[in-house]
């Protein structure tokens, strides 16, 4: 996979036809891998390469800038996605008002027929362009046939019986759904960031944690304590994840705290991911410290027996390699 940095830059990479996939692409889920398979099958069965093209930063964030959209992923991270997929050019084009403002038929004969020069496109059942997203698929299928590219329109991909979306997904997080959400992922919802310096609290009750920085455009699941799984590196441990605002102790600000399974390890400044495996219970404040570290012991005797008892058929979801 080639990363372009504009449609622009395209011409630097490639000349000749391609066959394109539009779409966000937050997350990468279900949905988005079947418009990358069928792009990149067709790109194969017609001889050309292909090529995803994906806005930064998000859209929603540019046009609501005081109601930007939770991501579910950095986009360095969706980027690779998108690559892992065979699709040989991700173009990241950047985003601005100006851009916002063209038309849909600018859209599809300046970008997609000029710049691009796409003779196959292939996207979602609900897939918007244009000014404030008002050109829809049919929309770009009249299009299509007035200009010369050829239009592949996918199908809503259902899930245990939900259309797979990334708005669906962000409701189960809310939920704390995250075995639900994974679903539609079709890998483990995870956070990435950096381990930095908390108040020591968790060390003084006996459950050293690692403290996690995401990037604040990043969902969170909703408050609470989770069965996760911790890589760094070469490291990869079971831990038990706590998001919340720590009620026991008067705190107001959400946190990420992650404690890793029989093991200790100086990880400050380190980038740590963790995949989210199922939700143990929602946040509760104690009546003092004591209490609280009973309960912890108890969280963990709880997902090391998830862990231990775990059906077959969920086995090889317990042991992923994250």
């Amino acid at each position: 996979m080639e990363l372009v940095h504009s449609v622009e830059d395209l011409k630097k990479h490639h000349s000749g036809s391609i066959c394109l996939a539009l779409g966000n692409f937050d997350g990468v889920h279900a949905g988005h891998r079947e418009i990358l398979r069928k792009t990149v099958a067709l790109a194969a069965e017609k001889g050309l390469k292909s090529a995803a093209l994906i806005f930064i930063p998000h859209p929603q964030s540019v046009l609501f800038p005081n109601r930007p959209p939770d991501l579910l992923q950095p986009v360095e991270d969706r980027i690779k996605m998108l690559g892992e997929t065979g699709i040989d050019y991700v173009i990241r084009h950047p985003f601005t008002r100006e851009f916002a403002a063209i038309t849909p038929q600018q859209f599809v004969s300046e970008i997609i027929c000029g710049k691009i020069a796409a003779s196959c496109v292939v996207v979602g059942f609900n897939y918007t362009f244009g000014r404030y997203g008002s050109g829809t698929a049919a929309d770009l299928k009249r299009y299509g046939k007035l200009l010369g590219f050829d239009l592949h329109i996918i199908d809503p991909v259902i899930v245990g019986g939900r259309v797979v979306g990334s708005s669906a997904i962000r409701e189960l997080l809310a939920e704390g759904k995250v075995e639900e959400a994974s679903l539609l992922l079709e890998r483990p919802f995870y956070l990435r960031g950096t381990v930095v310096h908390g108040d020591g609290r968790g060390r003084r009750l006996g459950f050293p944690t690692a403290n996690l920085k995401v990037s604040k455009e990043i969902m969170l699941p909703s408050n609470g304590v989770y069965l996760t799984k911790a890589s760094s590196g070469s490291l990869k441990a079971w831990s038990l994840t706590n998001i919340g605002v720590r009620p026991t102790f008067g705190k107001k600000e959400r946190s990420i705290e992650v404690y890793l399974f029989d093991l200790e390890r100086d990880l400050y400044n380190k980038e740590l991911k963790v995949c989210f495996i199922t939700k143990i219970r929602n946040e509760m404040a104690f009546p003092d410290s004591r209490a609280l570290a009973c309960r912890i012991k108890k969280d963990i005797a709880t997902a090391k027996s998830i862990i231990k008892n775990a059906a077959p058929a969920k086995k090889q979801n317990l042991t992923f390699s994250c």
